[in-house]
């Protein structure tokens, strides 16, 4: 568990139409005691807006973690995903996608994102569990690299095997 003060809480920004999704992340944070901001975000273009905005509050930090659903209404999270990786403001940024990799093939071969952006959503309590503790390591080491140069690689630390995508390469039929 993190120890800070109120006012320094890690955030955890989750873009998720699906309010259930969103409550059961909710009560696994609190489940594993962990202290932290979680904000959720249910349409992608309010999400938009509050990205845009963070880019521009130089005085507010961004946050440290960021979990999108990919099928969002009006702005898609691969929109999101290539606004918030346009912003230097994000560089430290761990973003996470529910979503296979097929549907960011550009994304990936641009270098935008890397193979520990994709996470297989949970289907059962104990997976919620998993993923709470992974987006609180995940803004832990972004606060912890706050206000430090970024490097090159990408700021996504590897999930848990419950929780990676893993998908099985199809040969098209001939």
């Amino acid at each position: 568990m993190t120890n800070t003060t109120d006012t320094h809480l890690p955030t955890i920004v989750y873009v998720e139409d699906n309010g259930g999704d969103a409550l059961l992340l909710e009560e696994a944070l609190r489940a594993r005691g962990h202290a932290s901001q979680l904000l959720v975000i249910d349409k992608g273009d309010r999400a938009l807006h509050y990205f845009r905005v963070k880019e521009t509050a130089k005085d507010v930090p961004p946050p440290h973690c960021i979990l999108l659903d990919s099928h969002l209404p009006i702005v898609t999270g691969i929109e999101l995903l290539r606004f918030v990786r346009s912003c230097p403001s994000f560089d430290r940024t761990p973003v996470y996608v529910f979503s296979v990799k097929s549907a960011f093939l550009e994304t990936i071969q641009e270098g935008i994102i890397s193979d520990d952006c994709f996470l297989t959503k949970p289907r059962e309590w104990a997976g919620f569990l998993k993923l709470a503790d992974h987006m609180m390591r995940s803004a832990e080491v972004a606060m912890a690299n706050h206000g430090k140069p970024a490097v090159a690689k990408s700021p996504e630390i590897e999930p848990p095997a419950e929780l990676k995508r893993n998908e099985a390469r199809k040969t098209p039929p001939t």
